[in-house]
């Protein structure tokens, strides 16, 4: 039987609602921590929660997310998985479609605390299908920029699944749009004179992706006839920053392979997890490639544990020339382990 069709406004509305609340909750947070001089006011430590540690940022972060429950609850069973919070239930006797949301508050937690770079908030909705549901059965998927406190301006993307994506500007002061366009994946990109970038946060890390990153550029250098010097390196702590900056051609290349690592070295490492890409459905329509570790396109179950490796061109072009490189490198470096 066909499912009946999502009311895309109103869950777009409500999920923009709480995005907006998660906005104004930070940015109160850390306009207090500065005004007072306490950094710790918003970057304190607090318990680990669902899938990583929660900071004070988090704490502020995670209070709209009852309301949220309850409002979609009204019209539809819902459950909700959110990094930190972890799982709740909604609306058990409503009669819409029973939904499961995957959202992470605040991706991006270590950077914004220091009002150092912006978060984001993100949010991918799905029908229901119990823990079988994966990414690829996100629907509707928003994804909001929490700015650090210095911005006059925050992007907010949305996509609905086979409406496309779209990007907009919105003034920090009053929350008001200032622009909006369909969002695509950015044509006839140079892969020099932009960012390359593998993820490596970690001290453990850091020996083994610079072997890997030195074989692939050595590659890449080689092939295309590049000079070493236009070739850049960003670490942003924010998997769904780094996707925002390879979707809009800022990256032309993202190797976030911390979960390969995990697999392949035994490294007790942080790993992108699901809600890390509970917005991945935006990249989706955007036309923008996301792949795993075995260069398949990405997907994983809704849930706050799966570790996941990301790879992700700001476009097909770039896929073509840089990932058979990248391929070549991670099985050099497979053969040297060995």
């Amino acid at each position: 039987m066909p499912t009946p069709d999502l009311d895309t406004a109103f869950l777009l509305s409500e999920t923009r609602t709480l995005h907006e609340a998660i906005r104004e909750r930070v940015t109160w947070l850390l306009q207090r921590a500065r005004r007072a001089g306490q950094p710790d006011l918003a970057s304190a430590p607090g318990a680990w929660g669902a899938g990583d540690l929660s900071y004070a940022l988090d704490d502020v972060a995670d209070e709209p997310l009852a309301d949220y429950g309850r409002r979609l609850g009204a019209r539809h069973p819902v459950t909700i998985i959110a990094e930190g919070p972890g799982e709740r239930h909604d609306g058990a006797g409503a009669a819409g479609e029973p939904l499961r949301v995957l959202i992470d508050p605040v991706d991006g937690t270590r950077s914004l605390m220091h009002d150092m770079r912006s978060a984001w908030a993100l949010t991918g909705l799905a029908r229901d299908r119990g823990p079988a549901t994966r990414l690829s059965d996100v629907e509707i998927a928003v994804q909001t920029e929490l700015p650090t406190t210095s911005a006059a301006v925050y992007h907010v993307l949305t996509a609905v699944r086979g409406q496309g994506a779209t990007l907009a500007r919105h003034d920090v002061r009053t929350g008001h749009e200032l622009e909006s366009a369909p969002l695509r994946a950015p044509e006839e990109l140079r892969i020099d004179n932009g960012y390359l970038c593998f993820t490596r946060f970690l001290a453990v890390e850091r020996p083994l992706v610079a072997d890997l990153e030195a074989r692939f550029l050595a590659r890449v250098i080689e092939a295309q006839g590049l000079d070493q010097r236009l070739l850049y390196d960003d670490q942003y702590l924010c998997t769904a920053g780094q996707l925002f900056l390879t979707g809009t051609g800022r990256y032309r290349m993202l190797a976030d392979l911390r979960g390969w690592l995990h697999r392949t070295r035994g490294l007790r490492n942080f790993t992108a997890k699901p809600y890390d890409l509970a917005t991945l459905l935006v990249w989706h329509e955007a036309g923008v490639p996301v792949l795993d570790e075995h260069f398949e396109p990405l997907d994983a179950p809704m849930d706050t544990e799966s570790k996941l490796s990301v790879i992700a061109f700001a476009n097909e072009e770039l896929r073509g020339k840089l990932l058979p490189h990248l391929r070549a490198a991670m099985a050099e470096v497979v053969r040297h382990a060995g």
